[in-house]
């Protein structure tokens, strides 16, 4: 009897451990995860931030100097911590030099960019200590993470860009094909950006995913004044991307110079019959870099129509992730060169999308106050390129734009 009991305990005590070490797989499970996510958040950032330091050395023909090559880690390194990674707790950091093809080139901070540079990947690890399963003998949690940046010249989108911004919120929720939604009207609370999830053709509550609250800071129409573009790196007029024409767009089509966009209206830009010739960059999620554009609040349904010439095709559509008024951005950013900042109707502040990306939509068409097609792919980064020959390639064209997007 007294063996049996000795038993009993022995028996308790092993499950009392698989239960702890079970408990603690659930919980430090999801701390897991969530620190992947964490360092691919920080590896993508930094990757970005780092190829954005080399595009300014190959954009002004300078040389790998060790002080350019200093200045890409540092950015590495900033952008890296600033989203959460601790090397002082023992993350670690690596990123290395790649050519336009993603052969490695060397590793950045070695005191020199080597020739044929054109983009940056980012390799790090977060370690942090376990909650439960230090118990079973396992002390700590590690989440790898990679991403890889490039440079290059900013290429135009095939088939232009539509004047109309969609939040970001709602893009990541899209699967390739799926349909996508963009209402244009007064009704609906002023404007929605709505996902038929169910596909019934209509917009039930608590089912499809939309940003129409007039509460919210995204209940906006979207519809966008492409001849006023604020970026803080383009605030001089005799700057080539400096794009802040004017503070109101007017309903009209193309004008008459098809190499500039003030004489085009909403109905040009939508129809594509006058695409817009400038490059928009995109900005990375959550800052203030890349583009601010401004919102015209007149979305009208004249203009919607024209999108009709697009119908089966690809056009894509800029992504945003916060709005900023004009009051806001007056107090804060320095003004750009010969122009206020915009206002709405009556005089009060008029809102500016940033933008962060872009959403590629086959148009299927209009249906009645709707915009709808079928969502192919989100590109967030600073605008669409084509990889360059790099630092010291002895290709340099310094009047070109050179753009920076995430690769992989």
């Amino acid at each position: 009897m007294k063996e049996e009991k000795g038993q009993a305990v022995v028996l308790v005590a092993i499950a009392l451990v698989a239960l702890l070490a079970l408990t603690g797989l659930a919980i430090d499970g999801g701390q897991l995860l969530a620190l992947r996510r964490s360092a691919q958040n920080a590896a993508d950032a930094a990757a970005l931030a780092g190829v954005r330091e080399l595009a300014h050395v190959v954009a002004r023909c300078q040389s790998g100097s060790p002080a350019n090559d200093q200045r890409v880690w540092n950015a590495v390194v900033q952008f890296a911590v600033q989203n959460g990674v601790q090397p002082e707790a023992g993350d670690e950091i690596t990123a290395s030099y790649i050519d336009r093809n993603e052969r490695y080139l060397g590793p950045v901070g070695s005191g020199h960019i080597p020739t044929g540079a054109t983009g940056v990947t980012v390799v790090l690890t977060a370690t942090r200590p376990t909650a439960f399963l230090q118990l079973v003998g396992q002390p700590q949690m590690r989440a790898p993470a990679r991403a890889v940046a490039m440079s290059g010249p900013v290429v135009q989108f095939p088939g232009g860009i539509l004047p109309i911004a969609v939040p970001l919120q709602v893009v990541q929720t899209l699967a390739p094909n799926q349909q996508f939604v963009v209402i244009e009207t007064n009704q609906q609370n002023g404007g929605m950006f709505c996902t038929d999830r169910n596909g019934n053709g209509r917009l039930d509550d608590g089912i499809d995913i939309c940003i129409g609250d007039p509460a919210s800071h995204n209940a906006h129409r979207g519809w966008l004044n492409l001849n006023y573009i604020y970026n803080t790196q383009h605030l001089q007029r005799a700057d080539p991307n400096y794009r802040t024409f004017e503070r109101e767009v007017p309903n009209r089509g193309c004008g008459r110079d098809p190499s500039t966009s003030t004489d085009d209206g909403l109905r040009g830009w939508a129809s594509g019959e006058c695409p817009y010739p400038f490059p928009i960059f995109a900005g990375n999620v959550g800052y203030t870099n890349g583009d601010f554009i401004h919102g015209d609040p007149g979305a009208r349904q004249s203009s919607l129509m024209e999108i009709e010439n697009y119908a089966g095709q690809i056009a894509y559509v800029p992504i945003f992730d916060y709005i900023y008024m004009s009051d806001y951005m007056a107090a804060n950013f320095p003004a750009p060169e010969g122009i206020g900042w915009p206002r709405a109707g009556g005089g009060g502040h008029a809102f500016l999308y940033h933008i962060v990306g872009f959403t590629a939509v086959r148009v299927r068409g209009v249906q009645g106050h709707t915009l709808v097609g079928a969502f192919q792919e989100a590109m967030i980064g600073e605008g669409a390129i084509q990889p360059g020959y790099g630092v010291g390639s002895g290709v340099c064209q310094p009047l070109v734009t050179q753009g920076i997007t995430l690769w992989r």
